[in-house]
């Protein structure tokens, strides 16, 4: 087995240190920073970014004098806490982080410039908006000790995406105090206070969302989880209404929430929850894992949207371990949960039935793939001795190995949890082991299951069709979150040839689900000019459509399955491979698979472009219908671009060509012409008033396209 362990020039001191994005990033949290990587296929890794922490005073209004902040006033200020948002919050439609710092600072940061950047900044700097609204909610019979308290934020949780029918997406933030206050705050590109609610009277340690219900009307519903640590723990029902506003002329949006106690979680056990986790799929429900000391409660809403616990009763099970459990992650498709614990143990417990029972077999595989990449990691010190040496020098190596034992401090897993990343150190009774007198910490990557076992199949796939069946399902999660495990999983080069292989039954879901909904491709044109409502078209027609994403999905496994491939005149093919060489490094399929796979990627790439020409030239054609002008230079010459790509490489298209003809004629009326579009109105003239030869090399040409510089037929 091959070392891939990633080293963290420090140790971990929470819980949750570790998680993995829906951009298939892994972030790590440590007092030395904030560790971000890239899993690559081949089981590599990438380091993209280490985020430090900076010192906060300058720009965090929050000044807490109490007697534990005096006792930490000369120790530098470290991050705490860390979450995730959704893959879509971001302009970049790059996923961000909030952290809180251990001086309760609060923002959130994100790639300077795109998903692979490796500068990360601080975007949005939530402590002023967390100060201003506390001081001006507080009135003068609070205590000053109160106001501190709400100041001092200590955890947070981000909402998955809300996807309105007419607006576009956002998320909610939930960030807890020491006063058991809880401010939630809308983001798109920037934060909205909704409203402030007190779910507790003592310390907000952990919350929780499930996904947004669809009620009708505008009205999104999620379950949201809180708790104390006092030991309560509440689920709340959480509506959120958008309400429609003008300002300026301009459309937007209100949001107003509501919030209602629906259940009281906490089953008399007064311990805090340390951990809470949600499984969610369309066909089954939702499920809750809560983790409180050494037991574990679980919820399920047996088929419903979301768990009703007045009919769903919890299960517990207890964990017959001695140190605390610091991960729980959802198998994919929900029926095991994975426990890692701090003493270097994984136990796999079934929760598909009535009763929860270990299953031993998975729990035996995970702990001794685990067992090996440690004591590999073992192995590599003592090669480089960056170890701290024992007294008895006399101890062989099989001694001193016998001595040492992991500990684990977080863990996650990938997107459809068929593989997990934990961190852990290693330890003996006497020492740790020391590299460059840091404390070292390392991240390893191990599978849920052997790679060989063909019975995972049908469960795997499964699982596919049912994401291919949400129409937002890349809207939530990139390409590469949803594949990269599924790719990883394939043994290409003994399975890529059987029809009953995991890759070719992953082409043919994928092939299935575009032909199921592949539908004709009119457009109903617009009976009124709507900015937004042009926008929101075109988001419902080329990002929420099943088909697209079905291909979308293609592409990922075709370009991640191919080292080489011939260029095609579409330059985006070009674009697409180097992206897939960058970011996954390929999978290494045999030259007869990948030259079989070729012709299908042009396939699909030809039927996207298809696509998105026919809808986004549609909708400028009922633009220019409903007496939208195009007066814009570059507008002009973006219309003749398209028109010009439709007769390069589409010319066989009817429905197209009669889009580029209407374009065409409506470009050659125009009166106000600007730019370098002066100089396109009279070859446009020329190839209208031409008429088509019943010799294809005699046939008019549109000389000098400026998209390509070259010649076009026109054949329409």
């Amino acid at each position: 087995m091959e070392l891939n362990n990633v080293d963290i020039k420090s140790r971990p001191i929470n819980i949750n240190c570790l998680q993995w994005s829906e951009e298939n990033h892994i972030s790590v949290i440590s007092p030395s920073g904030i560790d971000i990587f890239i899993p690559l296929y081949k089981s590599k890794y990438t380091r993209n970014a280490v985020v430090t922490c900076q010192d906060s005073s300058d720009r965090n209004p929050i000044k807490i004098n109490d007697f534990n902040s005096t006792l930490i006033k000369d120790i530098p200020e470290v991050f705490k806490c860390l979450t995730w948002s959704p893959i879509g919050c971001s302009i970049i439609q790059s996923c961000l982080f909030i952290a809180i710092t251990s001086r309760f600072h609060v923002a959130i940061y994100g790639p300077k410039d795109g998903p692979l950047q490796r500068d990360w900044i601080e975007v949005e700097n939530m402590s002023p908006r967390l100060f201003q609204h506390y001081t001006e909610q507080t009135s003068e019979n609070d205590a000053d000790e109160t106001l501190s308290d709400k100041l001092q934020s200590i955890s947070v949780s981000w909402s998955p995406l809300c996807f309105p029918e007419s607006f576009d997406p956002f998320s909610v933030i939930a960030v807890g105090s020491k006063a058991g206050t809880i401010t939630l705050w809308s983001y798109k590109n920037g934060l909205d206070h909704i409203l402030t609610m007190q779910p507790h009277v003592s310390w907000v340690i952990t919350s929780s969302w499930s996904r947004w219900l669809d009620l009708g009307q505008d009205q999104y519903a999620s379950s949201f989880v809180t708790a104390s640590d006092d030991g309560s723990v509440y689920m709340w029902r959480v509506i959120i209404s958008l309400i429609p506003v003008i300002s300026s002329g301009i459309e937007n949006i209100k949001i107003q929430a509501s919030v209602t106690l629906h259940a009281t979680l906490s089953q008399a056990d007064n311990r805090p929850a340390s951990i809470m986790k949600w499984y969610e799929c369309n066909n089954t429900g939702e499920k809750l894992a809560i983790v409180k000391g050494l037991k574990i409660y679980i919820w399920a809403s047996n088929g419903s949207p979301l768990i009703n616990t007045d009919l769903d009763p919890p299960k517990m099970f207890k964990i017959p371990i001695s140190r605390g459990i610091i991960a729980i992650i959802w198998n994919y498709d929900g029926s095991q949960l994975y426990i890692f614990n701090n003493e270097g143990n994984n136990l796999t417990i079934n929760v598909s039935g009535t009763k929860i029972d270990v299953n031993e077999s998975t729990t035996k595989y995970i702990n001794d793939v685990l067992a090996t990449k440690w004591q590999l990691q073992y192995e590599d010190n003592e090669d480089e001795d960056e170890y701290e040496e024992f007294d008895d020098e006399s101890q062989n190596d099989d001694t001193l190995l016998s001595e040492v034992e992991p500990i684990y401090f977080g863990a996650d897993g990938s997107g459809n949890s068929l593989f997990f990343a934990v961190l852990f150190a290693l330890e003996t009774t006497d020492a740790l082991y020391i590299t460059d007198k840091y404390e070292v910490s390392y991240v390893t990557f191990c599978p849920s299951e052997e790679q060989s076992n063909n019975e995972l199949i049908p469960s795997l796939i499964m699982k596919l069709k049912d994401m291919l069946e949400d129409a937002y399902i890349l809207e939530r999660k990139s390409t590469n979150y949803l594949m990269w495990d599924l790719l990883e999983y394939c043994d290409l080069e003994n399975e890529s040839d059987k029809n009953d292989s995991l890759l070719h039954q992953m082409d043919k879901a994928c092939w299935d689900c575009y032909h199921k909904y592949a539908t004709s491709s009119s457009i109903s044109g617009l009976t009124e000019f709507s900015l937004i409502g042009i926008i929101m078209k075109w988001k419902n027609v080329l990002y929420r459509n099943r088909s697209i994403n079905a291909l979308r999905l293609l592409m990922h496994i075709y370009s991640n399955t191919m080292v080489s491939i011939n260029h095609t005149k579409i330059d985006s093919t070009y674009i697409c491979i180097k992206y897939g060489k960058y970011l996954s490094k390929h999978l290494e399929a045999p030259l007869d698979v990948q030259s079989q796979r070729n012709p299908a990627f042009e396939d699909c790439l030809k039927k996207i472009e298809n696509y998105f020409l026919k809808q986004v030239l549609s909708t400028i054609v009922d633009c220019i219908k409903c007496g939208i002008a195009i007066n814009n230079g570059h507008d002009q010459l973006f219309v003749v671009y398209w028109c010009d790509w439709i007769l390069l490489y589409f010319n066989d298209d009817n429905e197209l060509l009669k889009l580029a003809k209407f374009l065409y004629e409506y470009l050659s009326t125009l009166q106000e012409l600007s730019g370098s579009f002066k100089t396109e109105k009279a070859w446009i003239s020329q190839l209208l008033s031409s008429k088509k030869s019943k010799i294809i090399n005699k046939a008019p040409t549109r000389a000098s396209c400026p998209a390509c510089q070259s010649n076009i037929l026109y054949i329409y």
